[in-house]
């Protein structure tokens, strides 16, 4: 009897295991598909809706993190700040809906610059960011190349009483790079900023050198 009931005990315990194991299973299947829903998420709020580009905070990380890396390795490292030029004049005379179709196509032409080596994201309103490895000269190039795809930017005014009415855009840049201003992100950004005031004072549609 005593055999009998151990066998009992232990076919009981058997199941319970076999049960809890099920029960494990199903919870880390769970847990795994709930983390990749959080990282999807974490993807998508990365992401401006807008634009399709980077937002401020998720570019400025993906900067620090290419600039460290560049230090450690002694390479050069650069940042330009790009302005669409009278983007102000853009909405007030044609609205809304075209200064967003601008925005669109200026931040479609600045995803083709995407890489490993190149991050961008959107820095706010109609002012974006790009963070290039790579010499000067390179980031200079990589700027005009910017600057004259933009020229040859254009589109149909939104609710224009003619068909033949096209919006057409330029932008200006500043550009400033670890050679001259160092590994620092808010120092090389100041300097990017001042380069790029001085291009809008200069006429706009160019780009300046910190």
């Amino acid at each position: 009897m005593k055999q009998q009931n151990l066998e009992a005990s232990l076919k009981g315990i058997r199941q319970l295991l076999s049960h809890l194991h099920g029960e494990v299973s199903a919870l880390e299947s769970s847990y795994s598909e709930i983390l990749l829903v959080l990282r999807r998420l974490e993807n998508v709020c990365d992401i401006d809706d807008l634009s399709g580009l980077l937002r401020r905070r998720p570019f400025f990380q993906k900067w620090e993190a290419l600039l460290e890396e560049c230090e450690k390795l002694n390479e050069n490292c650069g940042v330009l700040l790009i302005d669409i030029d009278h983007f102000k004049k853009v909405n007030d005379t044609h609205g809304h809906p075209t200064g967003d179709a601008v925005i669109k196509k200026v931040s479609e032409l600045l995803k083709q610059f995407e890489s490993p080596h190149c991050v961008v994201g959107r820095y706010g309103g109609e002012e974006f960011a790009v963070a290039i490895r790579g010499t000067d000269p390179q980031i200079l190039a990589t700027a005009e190349m910017i600057r004259r795809g933009a020229e040859r930017l254009h589109g149909p005014v939104e609710g224009a009483p003619s068909a033949n009415v096209e919006w057409t855009c330029t932008v200006s840049a500043g550009m400033a790079s670890s050679r001259k201003d160092g590994y620092d992100a808010e120092k090389l950004l100041k300097a990017a900023d001042e380069a790029l005031y001085a291009a809008k004072v200069k006429g706009r549609n160019q780009v300046r050198v910190a």
